[in-house]
């Protein structure tokens, strides 16, 4: 887990939550960090409430700043602003409602079963780089971020922020969510929210620099670290288990790839 400095007096971070108590505290804070919704967050209790809370890095940091105020954080804690919207919707979906998700002009629509599951969004070689999660009509995220050389940068699991660089920022607003490095340099966009999941920048790239790469309008194959084809402005509408996978056959001959796909790149190029 990210070690960061010590918070308020009020909060602590649990030693360990069951997937159980998690999953309570997801439903309690509506999916996002109790301050701005955002839905990338870490775990906290505070003193004489049984389930922990979410926040994400930036108000995390306001917290161990003291520029939130005791009756606020009460009051987020007692009422999480995704269970407060009026005018801008959190991340309960209607299950009647198919979801759009996009990455970068592609498109694809998808329905989530009333008794929740996965869609997984985007694939690599049996990794699983971005998927959505459905509990009681609830969303949440987990991805995978990488850099040029496929190393991992952050990690995220059902919205929880596993691994990440200490310094770097986040932000959510008007339902889009920004990460940029401690450069200040833009890592991440995507809109997230209960009807859409669209994703413009982001590198997802295994080990070996098989993955994709998205910006803004484009999404790049990546085989080996070197371009492997491009997709641009394609529509795909219907009902599938899956949105963009990559597979690399010479690399991985055995693999199966799971569900029926959108966006399938698939390839026997020899690896460099």
């Amino acid at each position: 887990m990210q070690q960061h400095s010590p918070l308020p007096s009020l909060l602590h971070q649990p030693a360990q939550l069951s997937a159980e108590q998690k999953q309570q505290s997801r439903r309690h804070c509506g999916f996002g960090c109790i301050f701005c919704g955002c839905p990338v967050y870490q775990y906290f209790q505070l003193d004489g409430q049984a389930d922990a809370l979410l926040i994400c890095p930036l108000h995390q940091r306001q917290l161990q700043k003291n520029l939130l105020s005791p009756s606020t954080l009460q009051q987020r804690a007692e009422r999480p602003i995704n269970l407060d919207r009026q005018h801008l919707p959190g991340f309960k979906y209607d299950p009647h409602r198919r979801i759009q998700l996009s990455v970068g002009m592609n498109t694809l629509y998808a329905d989530l079963p009333d008794a929740g599951g996965e869609h997984p969004l985007i694939w690599v070689n049996g990794e699983m780089f971005f998927c959505l999660h459905a509990d009681r009509h609830w969303l949440s995220f987990s991805f995978t971020l990488s850099d040029a050389a496929g190393q991992t940068l952050l990690q995220a699991e059902q919205g929880e922020l596993l691994h990440y660089p200490p310094d770097w920022e986040f932000s959510y607003d008007v339902m889009t969510l920004k990460i940029r490095d401690g450069q200040k340099r833009l890592l991440f966009t995507a809109q997230l929210c209960n009807d859409r999941v669209m994703i413009t920048k982001g590198l997802f790239l295994d080990e070996h620099k098989d993955g994709f790469a998205v910006e803004g309008n484009r999404v790049i194959a990546m085989l080996d670290g070197q371009k492997g084809g491009e997709y641009m402005q394609r529509l795909e509408p219907g009902r599938y288990q899956g949105g963009w996978a990559l597979f690399n056959k010479v690399r991985h001959p055995e693999l199966v790839m799971p569900g029926s796909f959108a966006f399938i790149c698939a390839t026997k190029r020899k690896s460099l």
